[in-house]
């Protein structure tokens, strides 16, 4: 599945940006990345034909999407030195989040 696959490559790149900026003070998300974020979650949701929403899957988009895609934003784009990164991660793993909201495994089977 799409949102598993993202959610694993958000997750190693927050622990890469967390091993390598051990010693920096820990900054806060910022606000303007959640919001990427949960655009890419409405974005994906379109995209992928407006499925019903359940509220376990919504829960579930949102943390995935806004949450998770906000710290792999703040991450890309602290390690990357480039503001697109962060944009790009933060889109990109909210609308792959939305995925969650599929009932079956395959997207556009």
């Amino acid at each position: 599945m799409i949102a598993i696959a993202a959610a694993l490559a958000d997750i190693a790149l927050i622990l890469t940006h967390r091993v390598r900026a051990s010693a920096d003070p820990v900054a806060s998300t910022p606000w303007r990345h959640m919001a990427a974020g949960l655009a890419g979650c409405a974005a994906g949701w379109l995209v992928i034909g407006r499925p019903e929403l359940v509220w376990d899957d919504l829960f579930l988009t949102l943390v995935c999407g806004v949450v998770l895609a906000s710290e792999a934003a703040h991450a890309a784009r602290t390690l990357s030195g480039r503001a697109w990164a962060g944009w790009t991660t933060a889109g990109v793993s909210g609308a792959a989040a939305a995925t969650w909201l599929l009932p079956g495994p395959l997207p556009f089977a």
